[in-house]
């Protein structure tokens, strides 16, 4: 019975977003895609299918990014805030069922858009002669990786703090999720101990974003051994599913009222 309760939320929760104004963004990106194929087809010589796909791709990661951290930080307090959550929970409706109903919808619509901008993408690759190989389906699959990681990331957030507060963080922790390993690399980090424990520490608890991104690589053609792509692949759904349980957790225990 708790398992139809969390489809029944999934799907009333997809419905809602996907009736929202937040779907228009992959028709404008999809938009965009197909003027930047036809500038890239016009004007650019030597490798106007890597133009195509850089864009794309990154169309795809931005996109998917603002879906979890602009949707994902009013999951709840819209809920909370419409006394709605109170409705459901009155049924009875378990916590967990409602929250994990919640997260399952808005995953469904980061599939659909990333579905619908890896075909335009993929297709613009295929039409400027581009080679689709195996390493650019990780990198889509990886993107829609890094965006559970986000969501869950803005959502947990989004339980300590207000709506301001919880988008600031979590842009914080994308942008030093990207830069800690470069900034490790850091002659001056190096020979700082203290400087190093610390990026050590953050690297080994906070969300290392730059796992998942696998852009430069299928940009530039370069081939990944299976023994990179699935402990990070192992590293992004162990670590996400950490972050699940601590929703749960929090939610369970947090007063509503």
């Amino acid at each position: 019975m708790t398992i139809i309760k969390i489809r029944t939320i999934a799907y009333y929760t997809f419905r809602e977003l996907f009736k929202s104004k937040i779907l228009l963004n992959v028709f404008f990106f999809g938009l965009g895609l197909v003027v930047v194929t036809y500038v890239a087809t016009e004007f650019t010589y030597g490798v106007p299918e890597r133009v195509a796909l850089d864009f794309g791709l990154g169309m795809l990661s931005l996109s998917s990014l603002a879906i979890s951290l602009f949707l994902g930080v009013n999951l709840l307090s819209k809920e909370i805030e419409s006394r709605t959550v109170y409705m459901v929970i009155a049924r009875p409706v378990p916590r967990y069922a409602f929250i994990i109903g919640k997260l399952l919808g808005l995953l469904g619509i980061q599939v659909l858009n990333v579905l619908v901008l890896s075909a335009l993408t993929l297709f613009s690759t295929a039409l400027l002669g581009g080679e689709l190989s195996s390493i650019l389906f990780w990198t889509i699959g990886f993107i829609l990786l890094e965006s559970l990681l986000m969501l869950f990331s803005v959502v947990l957030i989004s339980l300590l703090a207000n709506s301001i507060l919880s988008v600031l963080f979590a842009v914080v922790l994308l942008i030093l999720g990207h830069a800690v390993k470069e900034t490790q690399g850091l002659s001056f980090v190096e020979n700082n101990p203290v400087l190093r424990a610390s990026l050590d520490f953050y690297h080994f608890v906070l969300p290392a974003f730059h796992k998942l991104n696998l852009k430069d690589f299928v940009i530039y053609k370069k081939s990944l051994p299976l023994d990179y792509l699935l402990p990070n692949l192992a590293y992004g759904l162990t670590y996400s599913l950490g972050l699940l349980l601590l929703i749960v957790f929090l939610f369970q225990r947090k007063n509503l009222d």
